[in-house]
Parts: C-alpha cells; structure tokens; sequence
C-alpha cells in the first residue's frame, strides 16, 4: 500500500511538496482556505480549511484517518507548524510538538523564549496598544521595527521612526494579523543570513547559510524588501559556526526535536542574533531549489520521507557538490504595464535556472497594474542563476534582471487598486 501524506496548504507554494509526493506514487491529501486552490487538482483528497484552523485542520484529519489511514503530514512554505504538529500530535505520526511549533510561530512568545534561555536575539517589548507601541519604541529607543505576532513574508513589518508612524503601522497589523500582541524590535544594522536545515535523531544538521541580499531594502519605505539570496556566503569560518551555533541553540530552546528549521540571522556589530527559527521547511524556492542547486542536498525529500515515518540517513545532508547559486527579483516601476519584453532572452542566458512570474502575477500583461511594494511576497518576477563560483551566479543573474523589461507608465488617479495590493 502507498504512503499517504497530508501537506497542509495547496497554493502555487506548496506545488513542489503535492507534486514529489505524487511522483513517488503517494496518496496525497491538502488543505486550503482557498476553493480554488491549484493544488486541489492534484492531489487524491482535499479540504476547504485555513492552513491557520488548527482545531479545523486535526477535525478533517481524524474524519479521513479512520477511512484511509494516514502516514504523515507536512507543510512547505505556510506559516501552518502549528497545524501540522497538531495533526501529528492527534493521529500519533512523525512531527514536532504543537508547543514548539507554537513558540516557533509566534513572533511575541519566541522572543519571549529567546530571552529567557538567553539567546542573543533583537531587543523587544511587546505591545497590544498604539500607546503601548509607542511607549515600548521610547524604551528601546527609535527607530524600531514593528511585526505582526504572526504573519509571514515580511507583510506587516515596518520601520517606524516616530509616533505618526506607529500609528499607521498599527492600523496596517490591525489589517493583517489575528493576534492582539504585536512585536516591538531594536532596530540593528548588519549583515543578514538564511539557514535552514533539520532535527533528525534529535541533532541539528544545517544544510547552508546564504546571504540576504537587501542592497536596496529601502525601495519603498518604511518596508524592508529583500532582493533574493546569495550562496555561498560570504562569511568567514568562525562566524559561519557562530551562525550555527546560535540557531542550534535557538532551536534547542524552543523544544525543536524533530523536522524542518529555518532561522532568519543578523550579524550585527557584536555577532550573530536570532531574528526568527521556524518549525518549517522555507518558501522563496530555498529548500527545494537554491540548496540542491548550491550543494546537492535536497530538503524537500528528507523532510517528506521524515514525515511518512522513513528512516533517514544523515549521509543525505552531506553537500554532494558546491557551486555559486544567485536569486534577484525583478521590481518594476509602479503603474500601469506597457510592455513585457526580453523574459524568452533571458532565460537562454548561460546558467540561468529559471526566470519566471511569481503565481501572484501569472498572466501580467499590458494594462495590468503593479502598486508599491509593502512586502517580498509582492515582487513580480524571480531570476535564479549558478556559477562556478559566487561572483559568476551574481553577474549572471543581474545579466538576467537587467535583460528583462517590464515598462510602466504613471497610473491616472481614479482608477481600481492595482494588482498586488
């Protein structure tokens, strides 16, 4: 009999997870908030319920577990941990624990947990108020970063410099976020860092450290808008294991002991800080496409075969290969599309991966509208490129970002919201 595995979301993200499970001849089952998910059509069962609904998540889980009994459960690129341990936890399958999965969810309670266990990481206050915001931005001193306790992709998460701007930063996490705290952070300049990796046989085995690439973060202010990642990083050994050391530890305090973690690092003036670790694989195409394409190691699949119970060989998170990986988002210009040219030139350029529209913006054409950017989540086009080395991927991708054009022009006033807002 097949495996069955549950992945919870069946957005454009979670694809790569429903279709390699569907290549191994698994049974699937997704969930979506979305009727419409894409994923719905690919897999044998799905659920209309918010990835978010753990309760609702667990109650469609058991009712399809007593009828065809299920093997695992995952996620990929949804801030759903919770969800997912839930399930594992109710059916008795492989998974973390919803307590860790919480903490490692909740912006607020993991940085809460951090101090405790004295993990260097940002200093912050918590706040369920506008004064309370503003008197937690006058202890920790301005300009401070303000984030939702529990979004993902950046939505949410702004500079706020002065009280007007707390303000409206407030009304925005009002918009976005169901939970009543929201976070308070010191405002550090330094290098930033993704790392990602797994907990298997209770050791933590990072697959790689790439660097953030925010050269231009501040295109549209107050939000911070990364512009891809690099591999391999460009620091050195000691604070490579610094980098490791710390998130081994981040994940230790929040009672990780099993599966998918993915930290976000600064390395500010005095070392490395833990800016976040989630219980999940990434999204950004870093576990199942940066990675393998940099050293080999595939996480997607060490993570699936983890999840439908599988014994793992840690020999799989070894590099098998090593080799300049570059990802660069194309941002145009806000207003209305004229014209969409050099994509097919762009893609026949030597070593590049991939160019493509990001789901959102599938179909873009002459007279669609493009709005500011408030988060990552809305660039429009994604460019990957590897190289013998660092410097090749990097040139190559810009080569690639620059050859392509998507012209704008000033949008009239009285016209419908554009597309990504």
């Amino acid at each position: 009999m097949s495996k069955h595995l549950m992945i919870i979301g069946a957005g454009p993200n979670q694809m790569p997870a429903i279709r390699m499970a569907r290549s191994r001849g698994y049974r699937v089952t997704v969930t979506d908030y979305d009727p419409n998910a894409v994923g719905f059509a690919e897999a044998d069962h799905h659920g209309v319920v918010s990835t978010r609904d753990a309760d609702a998540t667990v109650a469609f889980a058991r009712a399809l577990h007593d009828k065809e009994p299920l093997d695992g459960v995952m996620t990929l690129a949804s801030e759903s941990a919770v969800a997912v341990a839930s399930v594992a936890e109710e059916l008795g399958l492989p998974g973390t624990s919803r307590n860790s999965a919480w903490l490692a969810t909740h912006k607020v309670d993991r940085q809460r947990t951090f101090a405790a266990a004295d993990i260097p990481a940002p200093g912050f206050q918590a706040a369920s108020s506008l004064e309370e915001g503003v008197a937690a931005a006058d202890r920790l001193g301005w300009p401070v970063v303000v984030k939702p306790a529990d979004s993902a992709g950046s939505r949410g998460v702004r500079l706020v410099h002065d009280q007007q701007g707390m303000a409206s930063a407030f009304d925005e996490i009002r918009g976005v976020s169901g939970q009543v705290e929201f976070l308070v952070e010191e405002y550090l300049e330094g290098t930033e860092h993704s790392i990602e990796g797994v907990v298997l046989n209770g050791e933590v085995f990072w697959a790689a450290i790439s660097d953030r690439n925010y050269d231009d973060k501040h295109r549209y202010p107050p939000y911070f808008l990364e512009d891809g990642d690099t591999l391999p990083s460009l620091v050195n050994d000691v604070v490579a294991e610094e980098i490791r050391s710390v998130s081994t530890r981040a994940v230790r305090a929040l009672g990780i002991h099993w599966g998918p973690v993915k930290g976000d690092i600064i390395v500010a003036q005095d070392g490395p800080r833990v800016l976040e670790m989630a219980a999940r694989l990434s999204g950004d195409y870093f576990c199942y496409e940066t990675i393998p394409l940099h050293n080999g190691i595939d996480l997607l699949a060490v993570v699936m075969d983890m999840a439908v119970g599988y014994t793992v060989d840690s020999a799989r998170l070894k590099p098998s290969k090593h080799q300049g990986v570059a990802l660069r988002y194309v941002w145009p210009k806000p207003g209305v599309v004229t014209d969409i040219r050099g994509v097919e030139d762009a893609k026949a350029q030597a070593g590049i991966h991939f160019v493509r529209l990001e789901p959102h913006w599938a179909g873009l054409a002459p007279g669609d509208r493009i709005a500011p950017a408030s988060s990552m989540g809305e660039r429009v086009m994604s460019v990957m490129a590897w190289g013998a080395d660092r410097e090749e991927a990097v040139a190559r991708a810009r080569r690639a970002v620059n050859t392509v054009h998507i012209d704008t022009r000033p949008e009239e006033s009285g016209l419908p919201r554009p597309r990504g807002t």
